[in-house]
Order: structure tokens, then sequence, then C-alpha cells
């Protein structure tokens, strides 16, 4: 009979979990960040990564104090061409941030052992691999109960083991269902193994928003909703709770009894409003999209709804409303 099988919690010493990011991503613990593709969860992850490589602050303001290294795998896009270029615009610091290349080790799977090896040499502060189905070497594993929780465990001790945080990026399935948790790919096991599940999704009011939401949180209470724009003009940036989720107040007073009820309704109502008394500049159009939070795709539905043809006056572009201009004035846009 074996003996000294057991340990007594008596004898084992309490300890605070440890946070990358409370309440969202933990160290020694394993998160998962899911979204539908196109959605901007790699993007996210690469502000947080750059952040966190040359010593700055959580997307709340939590200094990390110092810089500290990471391990990115992405298999989706090439180093050279792609990833380091976002990560320079990101202002990381590449030097704390290392992936084991591919092209040189081939075959490399979610529970490797060559990245539990990695791990060890870089010593890093936070692992992320994006995405984690191109890391399964057979489908069926993610679907089959006992073999999810089995990897989910491994890469689990890892991160316990060396004291790092792990971030599995993974796309949503397109099944529907009346909860959140149920729409990751696989097993519900994958999501059941970690501490935290976070969903990217786009703001349908404004689709250049983006909401993260912790669905998922055995460690403490769920965080709130976060929110992050990524516009062809500005980049990526974190917004304010205030800005994501309400426009500012309205000062072009809306004619009856009409209240926009979305920013599509809030854009239709701004443009007539602002073409009222005749043509105005296509940049000051923009400005004032920009100013109440309504996107390019938003911005162009309502100027193809409304009828609105750009026309060129001299070197600058001018929307008016049809029927407003003398034809003969103008040179009317093909685009």
């Amino acid at each position: 009979m074996e003996t000294g099988l057991l340990t007594y919690y008596s004898d084992v010493k309490s300890e605070p979990v440890k946070w990358l990011w409370y309440p969202y991503i933990a160290i020694g613990k394993v998160t998962l960040l899911q979204g539908d593709p196109g959605d901007g969860k790699s993007t996210m992850m690469m502000n947080f990564i750059a952040e966190l490589s040359k010593g700055g602050a959580t997307p709340d303001g939590v200094a990390f104090g110092r810089p500290h290294k990471i391990i990115y795998q992405c298999s989706e896009d090439k180093a050279c061409d792609t990833i380091k270029p976002r990560l320079e615009a990101a202002g990381a610091d590449c030097r704390n941030i290392a992936f084991i290349n591919e092209e040189v080790h081939e075959g490399l799977t979610l529970d490797d052992e060559r990245i539990r090896n990695a791990i060890i040499e870089a010593s890093p502060k936070l692992v992320v691999i994006d995405p984690i189905q191109s890391y399964i070497e057979n489908d069926s594993d993610m679907q089959i109960a006992v073999r999810a929780r089995k990897i989910m465990r491994r890469i689990g001790m890892w991160a316990s083991t060396y004291n790092c945080a792990i971030v599995l990026i993974g796309h949503l399935s397109k099944k529907e269902s009346g909860k959140e948790i149920y729409r990751g790919l696989g097993s519900i096991d994958l999501a059941a193994s970690v501490r935290s599940v976070l969903h990217v999704q786009r703001n349908p009011d404004d689709e250049d928003i983006r909401i993260v939401k912790q669905i998922k949180n055995n460690l403490a209470p769920k965080g709130k909703d976060l929110h992050f724009e990524i516009r062809s003009s500005t980049g990526f940036r974190w917004l304010e709770e205030s800005e994501a989720v309400e426009a500012p107040t309205v000062t072009i007073e809306p004619t009856g009894s009409f209240i926009p009820k979305s920013k599509h309704e809030l854009a239709a109502m701004l443009i007539k409003k602002a073409l009222a008394n005749g043509p105005m500049e296509s940049m000051e159009i923009k400005k004032l999209m920009a100013e109440y939070r309504i996107g390019d795709k938003t911005m162009n539905e309502v100027k193809a709804e409304l009828g609105i043809k750009p026309y060129r006056k001299m070197r600058s572009w001018y929307w008016v409303l049809p029927g407003n201009t003398d034809e003969s004035e103008r040179e009317v846009s093909n685009t």
C-alpha cells in the first residue's frame, strides 16, 4: 500500500490570485478570448501585448510596473509583413516578444512540449495562442470532452508551474444558442476548463466599436463590459464607457417629436439637418459624424439611402440633398 499520498490542507499556504489584468486575465491561469472572424480580438490582444512589452498599463490604466516578456504564437499571419508591423504600430518593444518559428518547427500543437520548452526559455508573463483552432492536431480533439479536458489540464499546469498567464484566442461557431458560453467551437469542456472567458463582438449601432464581455469568471466577480474602436482614420483605441454607450448630447434639435433610436437614425437626422440650407463640404460631414461617434459604414449607408451624390467644386467635395443645387455647377462623383 502506497503511503504519503495525501496532502492536508492545513499544510497548504493560502495565496491570493495574481492578476495580469484584473478581473479579466489571471497569472497562472488560462483565459479564453473568443469572437467572430474580423471582430478585432487579435488586434485587441496585440495592443495589450504592446503595452506589456514596454511596461505600460492595462486598458483601465493600471501600470504593469516594468516591461515583461511575451510569447505570441500566431499561425494566421506572417511575422515579417503583418505581425511585426502591427506590433510596431502599437508601440511594442519587440525585443520582449518571441514566437516559435513554424517554418522551422513544423506541426506545432496546442499541448506541444515545444511550447512548454519555449516558456521555460523565455520566462514570459503572458503566452498567447492565436487561434487555437490552428493548433489542434485533430478536429475531433476539441469535440470530445475527455480529450479537451486533458489538453486544457496540461496547458493549465504550464501556466501555474511557470507563473504566466495563457490566453487562447478562438473563433466562435455559427450556431445560435441561448447562452453565449455555448457558442465557442468544440466541446463546452474547453470553456469549462478555463478560469475566464471573454467575448468580443461588434456594437450593432456602430460596427467600428467592439464590445468585450466577460461571460465567465471563476476567480472574481465578472468584469464590466469594455469597449474599443478600430477606425480607418484613427486606428485602435480603448473607449471610456461614456464614449461607447451613449452618444453626446445632440445639439442639432430634431424636427417635430422624432427622437433617433439608433446610430443609423441619428446619422440620417444629423445629415439632413446639416444639409437643409444647401451644400456642405464632405469633410465637415465626416467631422460631424466623428463627433457623434458614427462610423464610416453607417454614414455611407445613410448617404446612399438619402440619394446623396457628392460633387466636386474647385478642389473640394460637397454633399447636397437631391434637388438642392444647380446641376450645371457641379461635377458628380461616380463613387
